[in-house]
């Protein structure tokens, strides 16, 4: 068979399919008064390979037809150990979560509003981009109630970046630079209809149809003629003109535009979640070794769960900050701004307890007089 000979295992998927063929073979032999060469020689190989092929189909679909999976057996195991998680770390959860759906009560009284007035680009791509963060944090959420820390790290990745697209749109505040980076969006769309074109094909899917080509190129032609070819050049094309020079944009400028670049160290440890680095089996190390069965395992313990959450809400709390000082009354700003950063506190208590068993976790919130961040918009 394959390079692993020494390790196949019999039975790996199917118990005793060797067996059961052999069984069914011995049965056609008995009911023949033929010996099983005779039978053999008698069918040939091709005909042998023909039976083995059709007992192959015959027992997959028959255990297609009559798995024992129970799906309402897997939900019952699957809440039980939500709410395992869950309990075990039940402060921190609950505070954790009241944040979460805190940008969730804030971003429901902004859509109704919104609803009723005219909103140019800027305030259009913020409210947008801030409801993808808070849905990415509700991902993250549901992640750590299964355990699935590195999960939550991948997710984390996606918030972090569309928290810093939003904080550069929102302290730009320049309605050209919200268009360009709405406009800039045919850069994508005009690789993936390349891939598809090249692809299509092999994954047996029909091809495109030509007025969908006809409009890329259009909006392609009109872009390039508008900004010059180097905008579609470049991923963040739309944000050059915020350096000097010949400067290109990147997304770690963008970091250094909306001094975010302390979160770097633990988005740079969420990358390796992301790219098939052997960076990524860090957490299943023992030693030099790698302990497979750890791989599978979910996370119950809090100390596992503390960098996810709290960097989640403290990029929430810096993007609240802006949607805040832009959403609420003048007279109920602080207090707006106070529960949020009171609910951001009582989560960073309850990690208190590693701390005082030694456990040595960065305050990701230290910066200003209470460990938030207290730049306003202009």
């Amino acid at each position: 068979m394959g390079r692993f000979k020494k390790i196949e295992i019999e039975g790996l998927i199917f118990e005793n399919f060797g067996k059961l063929f052999l069984d069914t073979f011995n049965n056609v032999v008995k009911t023949s008064n033929l010996s099983e060469s005779e039978v053999l020689k008698k069918i040939g190989l091709k005909e042998f390979e023909k039976l083995l092929s059709h007992y192959e189909d015959s027992i997959s679909t028959l255990y297609l037809e009559n798995h024992k999976f129970n799906l309402e057996a897997f939900l019952k195991t699957h809440l039980n150990n939500q709410k395992k998680i869950a309990n075990t770390n039940k402060s921190t959860f609950e505070a954790f979560i009241l944040y979460v759906n805190g940008c969730y009560v804030v971003y429901e009284k902004i859509v109704q509003k919104l609803k009723r007035k005219r909103i140019d680009s800027t305030l259009k791509m913020t409210v947008a981009l801030y409801a993808l963060t808070i849905r990415r944090a509700d991902m993250i959420v549901n992640q750590l109630l299964n355990g699935y820390v590195d999960g939550a790290m991948i997710i984390w990745r996606s918030l972090y970046e569309n928290a810093i697209i939003l904080l550069l749109l929102a302290y730009e505040n320049n309605n050209e630079l919200a268009d360009r980076y709405f406009k800039h969006s045919v850069r994508n769309s005009r690789k993936k209809v390349l891939s598809y074109n090249n692809n299509f094909k092999a994954l047996k899917f029909k091809p495109l149809p030509g007025s969908t080509e006809n409009n890329l190129k259009s909006q392609v032609e009109k872009v390039n003629t508008k900004y010059g070819k180097e905008f579609l050049s470049n991923e963040y094309g739309w944000a050059d003109a915020l350096f000097t020079g010949k400067q290109k944009a990147s997304f770690r400028l963008l970091e250094e535009k909306v001094e975010m670049t302390r979160f770097r160290p633990y988005y740079l440890l969420c990358c390796e979640h992301v790219h098939p680095s052997f960076n990524g089996l860090n957490d299943y190390m023992s030693g030099n070794k790698i302990i497979l069965p750890k791989i599978l395992i979910p996370s119950i313990d809090l100390e596992s769960f503390v960098d996810p959450m709290q960097f989640t809400v403290n990029i929430l709390q810096e993007i609240n900050e802006y949607i805040l000082y832009e959403f609420s009354v003048k007279e109920e700003y602080n207090v707006n701004v106070l529960l949020m950063r009171k609910v951001f506190q009582k989560q960073q208590d309850t990690f208190n307890k590693l701390r005082n068993k030694g456990t040595r976790r960065r305050k990701t919130g230290e910066r200003s007089a209470g460990g938030y961040a207290t730049r306003k918009p202009t």
